[in-house]
């Protein structure tokens, strides 16, 4: 099976830094710009992976089951800083907080990419056409994944070259999915991929929000799927049966995996995202701290109809569901609150990451610190009934703040639920203002 050689990048020489089959023209003194393409080294696990490698005949490469590929372009604009765009699929990640130094011990030139926020990053040694380091997740106790990249490659998946497009299976259109199959808490799902020869994009929609951008390869009977935005890093993995049905893995990070089954379908249906959240109480009231750390209440807004955002910075859907909610009331007279959950309990740590997020993303809302992240306290805070379902959850509350209606997830662009999302989110937002 493919993945079962672990790849021991800890104990790579920095040699390969310097090796590559790409020639670069012209010297720079960072990175040169064009494509990059890098990958993830996943720790080995030793469960069985459907999608780890069919039995083939004779001897040929296979896709490793254990490496996570991403792209990004290094590009400079007009005042020659740096930037660097992660593209998963339609979406552009674009980092512009990069750092560069020497590490003295070795005699190499280093650079850090903090990703927008977040605290996140990719910090590696560099030559000019190759790099080699780590992913950090500073929430994360010790949590570092390593990586390489290499300049000049813009292929998502590394596929055997005789690969072809004639024995491709079809993966494209809608499938009916179960994360967790067999367990005490399967999770039904719905499949969306869009196919084009070899390869395919898609996205898998739950009752709590989507996986987002994803972007891979059909190689044979196998799926392969994607995506890094610095946030989140998820790898799939699956194989196609001759009954049609398809088994797979799914990997985020270093830390987690879970097993899916899919057949092609369209009889899951996932729960009303309008009556999912309970609360103990027909009004809503709060206290939190604003980013400088002073604390504020629910009634700094008496008086006034609001949109509530239950949130974090750690979490890539509610980042879609804050762009939104800019987009529909930057033209009205309405107020949006986003009641932020992190994943630090000391507030020294937490409001420093909240302001940055603040200012990367440059929206006009209204950001407070409202606790830790765990679910059963967040519900406790804000008066809903057993936990909190996920993040986001929107609360439209009326003048007297009274709950008006909630929204339990968020289908973002990458699903074909987002548009009537939007429709529903725009008719709530003129109820609240009379329109």
């Amino acid at each position: 099976m493919a993945g079962k050689i672990r790849t021991g990048i800890a104990i790579l020489g920095i040699s390969l830094l310097l090796a590559s089959c790409i020639e670069v023209r012209h010297h720079y003194d960072q990175l040169p710009p064009g494509p990059w393409r890098g990958e993830l080294y996943l720790d080995q696990q030793t469960t069985f992976r459907p999608g780890g490698q069919a039995p083939t005949p004779g001897q040929r490469a296979a896709v490793p089951d254990d490496r996570l590929p991403f792209n990004f372009e290094v590009r400079y604009n007009d005042a020659d800083q740096m930037e660097a765009v992660f593209r998963n699929a339609a979406e552009e990640v674009v980092v512009t907080d990069i750092a560069f130094g020497r590490d003295m011990t070795i005699a190499k030139d280093t650079l850090t990419m903090r990703f927008p926020g977040s605290e996140n990053y990719l910090r590696a040694v560099f030559a000019e056409n190759a790099m080699q380091g780590y992913w950090v997740v500073p929430s994360r106790s010790n949590y570092r994944v390593p990586f390489e990249a290499q300049f000049g490659q813009n292929h998502r998946f590394a596929l055997p070259a005789n690969t072809k497009i004639e024995d491709a299976e079809n993966f494209d259109g809608r499938w009916d999915v179960v994360f967790n199959p067999g367990s005490d808490n399967p999770n039904p799902a719905i499949g969306e991929f869009e196919q084009s020869n070899l390869q395919i994009t898609g996205t898998f929609m739950t009752n709590t929000g989507d996986y987002r951008f994803l972007q891979g390869n059909v190689e044979d009977d196998k799926l392969w799927l994607s995506t890094f935005d610095g946030v989140f890093a998820f790898l799939f993995g699956a194989k196609k049966f001759e009954d049609g049905s398809v088994e797979g893995f799914f990997r985020s990070g270093s830390h987690y995996e879970a097993e899916w089954t899919a057949r092609r379908g369209e009889e899951t249906r996932l729960e009303d995202p309008t009556t999912i959240t309970r609360f103990k109480s027909d009004r809503l009231e709060f206290t939190a701290l604003d980013i400088d750390g002073q604390e504020v209440t629910s009634e700094k807004y008496e008086g006034k109809p609001l949109v509530v955002l239950v949130s974090g910075s750690w979490c890539p859907n509610c980042k879609d569901a804050k762009q939104l909610l800019h987009e529909l009331t930057s033209d009205k007279d309405l107020d949006v609150v986003v009641l932020s959950f992190e994943r630090y309990r000391e507030k020294e740590r937490a409001l420093p990451l909240l302001k940055n997020y603040n200012r990367d993303l440059e929206l006009d809302l209204h950001f407070y610190l409202a606790g830790y992240f765990d679910r059963e306290e967040a519900a406790a805070k804000l008066g809903i009934e057993d936990r909190v379902q996920s993040f986001p959850t929107t609360i439209f509350l009326d003048s007297e703040h009274r709950i008006v209606s909630t929204y339990t997830g968020f289908s973002g662009p990458a699903t074909s639920g987002y548009e009537p999302l939007s429709r529903h989110f725009s008719e709530e937002i003129k109820k609240l203002t009379g329109e």
